[in-house]
């Protein structure tokens, strides 16, 4: 069955509408406030002769911390002890084992699987980095693009497909998403339904994003995956087979915030766009990750109540485990366990660095 679930602000429900969800508030849970801790255990990426460029993910498996690093188009194995570099696997190519753009990586279970948004491939490896297959995403339908937005725990995609299209006058504009569960051949199993995707300014010539535009993602935790639109402060979940199942209520009521007059400033004119069709209000997220098999989502930059940075986090059945904050701004999120973070972080000259830090109770 086709099922239409999210378009812009309104949830459109399969048959049964909510009565087979579940509110988080049906689930109480034992909250826990943490703290990420000012002072690094390990940094990676500090050496002049190790730089670290384009790191768009990382995963914490036994006593390694995994770096995906887009530069190099490679896995990145260090001791999370000490730092050191173990081995890489991976290279730029197109041949087995190896990436034209590397873009996603994610622990399932004892693999790891990595997407190329070039090739159109997941690559499965063992926890050592060893190849065990590679498996190709294609769009379908009508679609011409493919994205893979997480996997769920029995090997099975979620893949996005739309169909990429120049506009024929300037416009804000949302590509019309499908959401798709592919099985672990890459094959698709069954649609889940449309959304509309993140705002564009498009036109005959050219595409580009602005700041503070509506952003939608959608990210994979356990057997459920999550909707989460910038400008909405309910997050919605669906199960692997795009029934709803949660909507995941943000930690205190969000209010719309107006934006400043640099805010203002910093929004470029776009030609042909009406300046009261651009943002007004800030977003109430930032990007959100699934990290250490719960969800993270980043109050948005530099917004976090007495400074800093701040995520919510949510388990894999949509309970509140509680709010996680960091002194510093602009700090993202890439891996976690019970008791640590992999963070990234960048200086003044945009270098960055991995750092490993404690997560600490917060009174």
């Amino acid at each position: 069955m086709f099922r239409f679930f999210f378009m812009v602000t309104l949830l459109v429900l399969p048959i049964g509408g909510l009565d087979h969800a579940t509110s988080t508030a049906d689930a109480p849970s034992e909250r826990k406030d943490r703290r990420i801790d000012d002072t690094a255990l390990l940094t990676i990426g500090d050496d002049p002769d190790e730089a670290l460029h384009e790191v768009i993910g990382a995963v914490l498996m036994d006593d390694v911390l995994i770096l995906a690093e887009k530069s190099t188009s490679s896995l990145r194995y260090h001791d999370r002890a000490t730092g050191q570099l173990l081995h890489t696997v991976g290279g730029e190519g197109e041949g087995p084992g190896e990436y034209v753009s590397l873009d996603l990586v994610e622990a399932i279970g004892d693999k790891l699987y990595t997407f190329d948004n070039r090739l159109w491939r997941v690559t499965v490896r063992d926890r050592s980095g060893a190849l065990e297959r590679t498996v190709p995403i294609r769009p379908w339908g009508n679609h011409s693009a493919a994205d893979v937005k997480g996997f769920f725990p029995d090997g099975s995609i979620l893949v996005s497909a739309w169909a990429f299209g120049w506009a024929e006058a300037p416009m804000i504009r949302r590509f019309n998403i499908e959401l798709g569960r592919h099985d672990p051949a890459g094959t698709l199993a069954e649609s889940l339904g449309t959304h509309l995707g993140s705002e564009h300014y498009a036109s005959p010539e050219t595409m580009s994003i602005y700041p503070y535009r509506r952003e939608v993602w959608v990210v994979v935790v356990g057997d459920r995956y999550h909707v989460v639109d910038n400008t909405d402060p309910v997050i919605r979940a669906f199960d692997a087979t795009g029934n709803p199942v949660n909507e995941l209520d943000p930690y205190q009521p969000l209010e719309p915030r107006t934006l400043t007059s640099g805010g203002r400033d910093s929004v470029p004119d776009l030609d042909g766009i009406d300046p009261d069709d651009l943002p007004r209000f800030y977003p109430y997220y930032g990007r959100p990750r699934a990290v250490g098999g719960a969800l993270w989502v980043p109050d948005y930059d530099g917004l976090a109540p007495g400074g800093g940075s701040g995520w919510t986090v949510y388990s894999p059945d949509g309970g509140l485990v509680g709010r996680v904050a960091a002194s510093e701004l602009d700090i993202i999120v890439l891996a976690a366990d019970d008791d640590n973070v992999a963070v990234l972080t960048r200086d003044a000259f945009d270098v960055q660095t991995v750092e490993l830090r404690r997560l600490t109770e917060r009174p």
